[in-house]
């Protein structure tokens, strides 16, 4: 394994990391900001900054619980039709924990996990500019920190796979 293969994949995985810790906190703020104009209608958030740029409209949309996909399927009374946020603090920490191991397998499901956040970040980009017809700044904010983790996670698998191949090939002739 050479040092600069090696440099590369601390550098996927710490950028996976302070990526996950962001989006993490992005989904600590939207819950925060939901959970927060639910009980009080009058509460303004920091990302509110005019009538079609307000994360508060989207966050208490229908689509901001169970990704308004819940609800209907499952009904409004699910225990998963909960605030998108809590998915993505379920997530981001999930990626976190996945981004440590430098394992094969591990790092793939952590391709295949933030390609399918992708999807669903496209799902909600459509939902937002749309259905919604709005600019929601965190919304935003995390579809590119998604985007990145997943240009990092597909890295971090051809790193190991190349690291994979230079090994067996070292085996063989040994």
């Amino acid at each position: 394994m050479s040092s600069s293969s090696a440099n590369c994949k601390c550098s996927c995985t710490a950028g996976l990391l302070g990526l996950s810790l962001a989006g993490f906190l992005l989904s600590l703020y939207t819950s925060y900001v939901e959970i927060r104009a639910e009980r009080d209608h009058s509460y303004q958030a920091m990302c509110d900054i005019s009538e079609r740029v307000s994360c508060t409209k989207v966050f208490t949309s229908a689509y901001g619980r169970g990704f308004g996909l819940i609800g209907p399927l499952l009904g409004d009374e699910s225990p998963l039709n909960v605030p998108n946020g809590f998915y993505g603090i379920f997530y981001y920490f999930l990626v976190a924990g996945l981004s440590l191991s430098n394992n094969i397998r591990v790092a793939r499901l952590t391709s295949y996990l933030t390609g399918l956040s992708n999807l669903l970040s496209i799902y909600l980009a459509y939902l937002l500019y749309f259905v919604l017809e709005d600019l929601c700044i965190v919304c935003v904010t995390t579809y590119g920190v998604n985007l990145i983790s997943l240009i990092l996670a597909l890295q971090k698998v051809q790193i190991l796979v190349r690291e994979d191949q230079v090994m067996r090939v070292i085996k063989k002739e040994g």
